[in-house]
C-alpha cells in the first residue's frame, strides 16, 4: 500500500487540492453541549525528518478552530480507472495543530484539573494512540507541568508549625498485560487488590512524597528509564505497556484527598506491523486491544452516568419550582472496570456506587483525553482508527435552547455558561459581604455547578471572610431558582 501512495503522490495532492469540505452541520437554536467533566481532544504530531524522507504528503487536515473538526483523506486504488479520494471527517472538543506547544496544552486542558484535584476532586488525563504519534512525549511534559503547577501553592501557604500546607505523594506503576509493575522501586512486580469495602489498593507499590518540583522531575525520569519498550516498524522504542502516573494530594486545609492521574496508554499497531514479530507480539497486541476497549466502555458509562445526574438534577428542580413530585430515577448503568487491570486501577474515576461502603464510590470526576495522531498518508489507517476511537468517547450532554428576548439578546440559562459567565453571575447576586467568585467557581462551568453538592457549594462561599451560611444557602438557591426559570 505504501508503495501505492507513493507512486501517486502528484494524483493524490491534485485531488485534495479540489477538495471542498462539506457545511458544518447546524440545529437552529439547538446547541449540543459536552458530558460534564469530559473532554475529547485530538493532537496532531509535526512532521518529522523521517516522514519528509519517507515522501509521504500530509493526510491529515484540522478545519478552522473552534469547530473541532478534522477531515482526513485517503487514496482508493480503484480496480477500474485512475485512483479516488476518499475524505472523512471526525469531531473532537478540540483540535490541537502541529505547531502548538504542550505548555500551550496544559494552559487549556490541565490548569483547570489543578484547583479542582486540590479541592478534593479526581481528575484523568489520558494520552492515546498510535506508536511514534507522540503519546510519551506529550504526557511526560505535562506531568512535570502538573507537578510544578501542584506544589508551589502548598509551599507558600505553610501552617503555623511550619510545615507545608498540603502532602503531596507521587507513584508511578507499568501495566502489561494483567501484570503491574512499580517503576519507582526498579520495576519490582505489585499486585492490585480490592479490599471488602471496594477500595483498590496497589499492594508493593511505593508512594514519594514529593516537595519541590526538582524531586519530581527526578522521580518521573527515573520511572521513564524503567518503562518496557520494543521495537516495532513505526518506532525503536515503542510503549508495550500502559504507564500511570498518580499525584495524590491530601490537603488538611480542606480535609479532602485528591488524585491526578496521568496514564500514556500502550501504542496501538497495524496488522503488518504484529505479523513481522509472531505470536509473542500478537499476544500483547491483543492484551492492549482488549484493554483499551473496556476503557471505552468505562469512560462512555462514566460519562453517560454524569449527563443522567445532570437531566435528574434539572428534573427535580423542575419539579420543586412547579410544587409537583419528580420522576422516579432511572436506574445507574453497569460500568465494567473490574474487566481490566488498567480500569480496575482507575476505579477512582468511574466508580458510581455511592452508599456502597466504598470510600471511592460517587466522587467528582474530570477526564481529559488526547488522541495522538501521525499526519503522513503512510499512516493514514491508523489516523482513522484513532480519531473514531475518540469519537467514541464523546457523550452528548443536554440541549440547551437559547432563549430569544424580543429585540434582546439571546441567552441561556447556568447549563450552557463557561465559567466566565458564572463568575459574572457570582459577582453581580452574592450581596454583601461578597462571595468571591475565585474560591466558589475557580474553574467551574454553569454544568458543573448545578452538579456540585449542597455541601460543597455552601462551604466554598463560607471560605470567603464574612459570608454566613444563611447567605450561602440564598445564593445557592437563587442560582438553582435562575436555573429552572431558564
Amino acid at each position: 500500500m505504501d508503495q501505492f501512495y507513493l507512486r501517486n503522490v502528484a494524483q493524490y495532492e491534485a485531488l485534495v487540492g479540489a477538495f471542498v469540505p462539506p457545511p458544518a452541520m447546524t440545529s437552529g437554536n439547538l446547541t449540543k453541549a459536552n458530558a460534564p467533566g469530559m473532554v475529547v481532544s485530538a493532537r496532531i504530531r509535526p512532521f518529522l525528518e523521517e516522514d519528509k524522507a519517507a515522501g509521504f504528503p500530509s493526510a491529515v487536515f484540522p478545519r478552522a478552530a473552534p469547530n473541532g473538526v478534522i477531515d482526513i483523506h485517503d487514496l482508493y486504488n480503484h480496480p477500474r480507472g485512475r485512483p479516488i479520494l476518499k475524505s472523512f471527517n471526525y469531531s473532537v472538543d478540540k483540535v490541537f495543530t502541529p505547531e502548538v506547544s504542550t505548555e500551550q496544552i496544559f494552559d487549556d486542558l490541565l490548569v483547570g484539573l489543578i484547583p479542582f484535584v486540590q479541592n478534593g476532586g479526581v481528575g484523568t488525563v489520558f494520552a492515546y494512540g498510535q506508536t511514534g504519534s507522540g503519546k510519551t512525549f506529550t504526557i511526560s511534559r505535562l506531568q512535570e507541568l502538573a507537578v510544578e503547577a501542584l506544589l508551589p501553592p502548598f509551599e507558600s501557604q505553610p501552617t503555623p508549625s511550619g510545615s507545608p500546607s498540603a502532602d503531596v505523594q507521587l507513584t508511578i506503576i507499568e501495566l502489561a498485560g494483567n501484570s503491574a509493575f512499580d517503576l519507582l522501586s526498579e520495576r519490582k512486580p505489585i499486585s492490585i487488590l480490592e479490599d471488602s469495602h471496594g477500595t483498590i489498593h496497589l499492594s508493593g507499590a511505593s508512594e514519594h512524597p514529593i516537595s519541590t518540583p526538582a524531586s519530581a522531575l527526578s522521580l518521573i525520569e527515573i520511572a521513564a528509564s524503567f518503562r518496557r519498550t520494543a521495537s516495532t516498524l513505526k518506532n525503536d522504542a515503542s510503549s508495550r505497556s500502559h504507564s500511570i502516573c498518580r499525584i495524590r494530594v491530601l490537603n488538611p486545609s480542606t480535609n479532602t484527598q485528591g488524585f491526578l492521574y496521568l496514564v500514556d496508554l500502550a501504542g496501538s499497531e497495524a496488522a503488518r506491523d504484529v505479523a513481522t514479530h509472531g505470536a509473542e507480539r500478537m499476544r500483547e497486541t491483543k492484551e492492549i486491544n482488549m484493554s483499551l476497549s473496556v476503557l471505552k466502555d468505562c469512560i462512555r458509562g462514566r460519562a453517560e452516568w454524569d449527563v443522567q445526574s445532570q437531566a435528574q438534577s434539572q428534573s427535580q428542580s423542575d419539579s420543586m419550582i412547579k410544587g409537583k413530585k419528580s420522576g422516579k430515577p432511572k436506574p445507574k448503568p453497569r460500568i465494567p472496570f473490574r474487566q481490566s487491570a488498567l480500569t480496575k486501577v482507575l476505579k477512582h474515576v468511574f466508580d458510581i456506587s455511592e452508599g456502597s461502603g466504598s470510600t471511592e464510590g460517587g466522587r467528582e470526576t474530570r477526564t481529559v483525553v488526547i488522541a495522538c495522531v501521525n499526519p503522513s498518508l503512510g499512516d493514514v489507517a491508523a489516523t482513522k482508527n484513532t480519531l473514531r476511537y475518540a469519537e467514541m468517547l464523546r457523550v452528548a450532554g443536554l440541549v440547551s435552547i437559547a432563549m430569544g428576548e424580543k429585540g434582546g439578546k439571546e441567552k441561556e440559562g447556568p447549563m450552557g455558561w463557561g465559567n466566565r459567565e458564572v463568575r459574572r453571575w457570582i459577582g453581580e447576586n452574592s450581596g454583601e459581604p461578597k462571595i468571591s467568585a475565585d474560591i466558589l467557581a475557580p474553574t467551574e462551568t454553569g454544568a458543573e455547578m448545578l452538579r456540585m453538592s449542597m455541601l460543597e457549594f455552601e462551604y466554598r462561599c463560607m471560605k470567603s471572610p464574612g459570608v454566613t451560611a444563611g447567605q450561602a444557602k440564598a445564593l445557592r438557591s437563587k442560582f438553582w431558582k435562575f436555573h429552572a426559570e431558564s
